[in-house]
């Protein structure tokens, strides 16, 4: 998954410094809308049951029958997408639901969504069974063409929002099949009956329905929120603002990409270790991963927004100019991500959906008025702040979020909650202090240099103090001196 992960951070940035050049902020706003749309409404209509299932076959392994009916699940999640989508278009509410957008490019929008969650699927699946490395090199080949197709477009003129969405299916359709044929070959066998008995439907309509249903209003407030987020952009500030929100949100996932190939795999032993009841395991496991993977991400989160006027002009051009402080802002989102994702999976290994939906509920209704707020129109005393009032919205809502789910989870683990809490204030302000004066004196030095080779020598300055300062406190990253030296000594040692 690292590996993997390597690779796509590589892919996307390639792929960014690309894409919304080429497609220009209204066009690239658009397709970040409708995706971003479609995406929220399948994740209502999953309510969490895709993480029940994830967390429920990394525990049984075997049970053939919970892939069958969860096959069927995926299936009905699709037909009612395709009926809602057409009601919509029936009841006239094209233009109510998407302004400003196409049918053709709505249809794409929602076929999108559908297909990555079958991605997830099919992706969960393959880390349930243990096929990780297979499934990650299809993924690094995937990825590999997917960027000589871009680079193809590209050179070729023939970037579109239609050839974008074109390319994106094709990507997902390929992955969905590969993936496939390795769990068909190295998992499991699934061959067979496809067909479940009464008793088993109503088996896992329970199992499913107990681990879900606690969720379901708390899954519909937050998807609608979320919609609302992005709608009242649409509405009130364009596609254009759009545009500069989708870029600032891309940018922000490359800098989780490197500990997302991580979490679900800490995801899946916190719930086998809770499964076989070794608390001890889990909390060793949780205390280790969560502190380090949110140092990993810190060090791409803090240098990116210290050169967020030259993440621009790499990634986007002078048509994006008005998207720096989104994109400083956005920075800092994926910073507390890891700990959301470890925190969900602490919530759902051990039962306590009713907890975070509470806390999940409590955090989104506060997100409702600072959404009226920051992004409704000025003339009704909003500040209609676009891009920059949503980034805002999101990291801080994020950080209250997470931080309440951690004070719920260390105290159900007898942990620390100020150590958690200390370690991610100190990593941020350390790294983002010396990102700072890295960009500063490299800008100083290069000042009439390229803004390419400005980006890459403060990259290397800033990396190489931030190795020096891990070397010397290794706590920042959650390790230990004698860990350290063990490493060098074996690397030494071939």
């Amino acid at each position: 998954k690292l590996v993997t992960n390597l690779v796509g951070l590589g892919v996307g940035l390639g792929t960014q410094s690309i894409v919304p050049r080429a497609l220009g902020p209204a066009q690239y706003g658009d397709f970040s809308f409708l995706t971003g749309f479609f995406q929220q409404v399948v994740g209502f209509l999953n309510l969490n049951s895709s993480t029940a299932f994830y967390t429920r076959l990394s525990q049984r392994q075997q049970d053939r029958g919970l892939v069958v009916f969860y096959l069927y699940f995926t299936l009905l999640l699709g037909v009612i997408l395709a009926v809602l989508s057409a009601l919509c278009f029936t009841a006239g509410l094209r233009g109510t639901l998407w302004p400003g957008q196409k049918t053709l490019f709505i249809a794409l929008g929602a076929l999108w969504a559908f297909l990555s969650f079958c991605v997830m699927i099919v992706s969960d699946m393959s880390d349930a069974y243990g096929l990780t490395v297979n499934s990650e090199v299809m993924k690094i080949a995937i990825k590999l063409f997917g960027f000589i197709l871009i680079v193809v477009l590209f050179l070729q003129h023939w970037f579109s929002l239609f050839n974008f969405f074109a390319y994106h299916l094709l990507i997902l359709f390929l992955t969905i099949w590969l993936l496939a044929r390795v769990i068909g070959h190295k998992g499991p066998p699934l061959h067979g009956e496809w067909r479940l008995k009464h008793e088993q439907v109503n088996m896992y309509t329970r199992e499913f329905s107990s681990f879900c249903t606690p969720l379901i209003v708390f899954t519909a407030v937050a998807s609608l929120v979320a919609i609302l987020d992005r709608w009242f952009i649409q509405r009130f500030s364009g596609s254009v603002e759009q545009g500069f929100y989708g870029l600032a949100y891309q940018i922000g996932a490359l800098c989780f990409l490197f500990a997302s190939a991580m979490v679900p795999l800490v995801a899946r032993e916190l719930a086998v270790a809770f499964e076989k009841r070794d608390l001890v395991a889990m909390n060793r496991m949780f205390s280790r991963s969560a502190p380090m993977l949110y140092a990993i991400v810190a060090y791409f989160s803090c240098f990116l927004a210290a050169e967020s006027g030259n993440v621009v002009l790499l990634f986007g051009g002078e048509a994006y100019a008005d998207a720096v402080l989104p994109i400083a802002i956005m920075c800092f989102y994926p910073i507390h991500q890891t700990y959301g994702q470890l925190n969900a999976s602490v919530f759902f290994a051990m039962n306590r959906t009713i907890a975070y939906r509470n806390i999940g509920l409590v955090i989104t209704f506060i997100g409702i008025p600072l959404t009226l707020f920051l992004l409704g129109p000025k003339n009704h005393g909003a500040l209609q702040a676009g891009a920059t009032g949503l980034a805002v919205k999101m990291v801080l809502l994020q950080f209250t979020s997470v931080n309440i789910q951690l004070w719920y989870n260390t105290k159900l683990m007898n942990l620390s909650f100020k150590y958690f809490l200390g370690h991610q204030v100190l990593v941020v302000a350390v790294f983002g202090a010396v990102a700072l004066i890295c960009s500063f004196l490299v800008h100083a030095a290069l000042g009439h240099a390229h803004f390419g080779l400005q980006f890459l020598a403060s990259g290397i300055a800033y990396t190489l103090s931030i190795a020096g300062l891990g070397l010397a406190f290794p706590s920042l990253f959650a390790l230990r001196r004698e860990e350290i030296a063990n490493f060098w000594r074996r690397w030494k040692q071939g």
